[in-house]
């Protein structure tokens, strides 16, 4: 083989090795993530109640109000209670609970700082023994639902502290961290569900509040090049498309 044959053949192998290692990176790349078809802001929740029944007779916040904790936000009048401490049954202070030293009525305070976010008995409603009368969001707890259709290869490539990118609808973005992971049955086919931490979120913002959709991307584990070609090429001959 002459010098100019073998310089060609030598310079075509390392066109195809590049064109190889550009596609194998591409894929990796492209592959990475995945994109939620279904995304919304949730937050933990404090409910509020009592054991003794009672009219609700002062409410002193709505659904949507920020809120402080220890804040009083229902009064209870409850006719057993006020037998019980009457009778002696029970006493003021072994009770988990506020009384109001003029009235005798039941103070139910927020347990939390957050915003209210179901109001179940409002003023003039009787409550009954154990009920919740009003759930509060609490602040720093804010998190986002995210449902995926991921193939079982990507379903494998998430795990908990994965990161989560977030676009809000005025395009603000943030990240979350993973620390949920579940699969639903959705008709014949089963999502994988992700709830994903967000730091340094207020949920009295009105940006943020529960409820609020959002889009969602997932960042997957980086796989090896088999695995990602294997993949690709998975999802190029399914069924309906990748």
């Amino acid at each position: 083989m002459k010098f100019t044959s073998r310089l060609k053949f030598m310079f075509g192998i390392i066109v195809v090795l590049l064109l190889v290692g550009t596609l194998i990176l591409y894929l990796g790349t492209s592959m990475s993530t995945a994109r939620s078809h279904k995304a919304q802001l949730a937050a933990d929740t404090s409910s509020l109640g009592t054991d003794y029944p009672g009219l609700v007779v002062k409410q002193n916040a709505e659904e949507g109000d920020k809120v402080k904790k220890g804040q009083t936000l229902f009064e209870l009048k409850s006719a057993q209670l006020s037998d019980s401490l009457s009778s002696g049954t029970v006493s003021a202070k072994s009770l988990p609970f506020s009384i109001d030293p003029t009235s005798g009525n039941i103070l139910i305070k927020a347990s939390d700082d957050g915003v209210v976010d179901k109001v179940f008995y409002h003023n003039g409603s009787y409550a009954p023994a154990g009920g919740i009368v009003a759930t509060i969001n609490t602040v720093g707890s804010l998190y986002v639902v995210a449902t995926f259709k991921l193939s079982p290869p990507d379903y494998a490539r998430i795990s908990k502290n994965s990161t989560l990118s977030l676009t809000l609808p005025d395009n603000t973005t943030m990240q979350a961290t993973v620390f949920d992971i579940s699969i639903v049955s959705s008709g014949d086919h089963a999502d994988t569900v992700v709830k994903a931490r967000i730091k340094n979120a207020d949920i009295s913002d009105y940006r943020f509040s529960v409820g609020t959709p959002v889009q969602a991307t997932l960042q997957l584990k980086t796989s090896n090049w088999y695995q990602t070609v294997y993949t690709f090429v998975i999802q190029l001959f399914k069924p309906g498309g990748a």
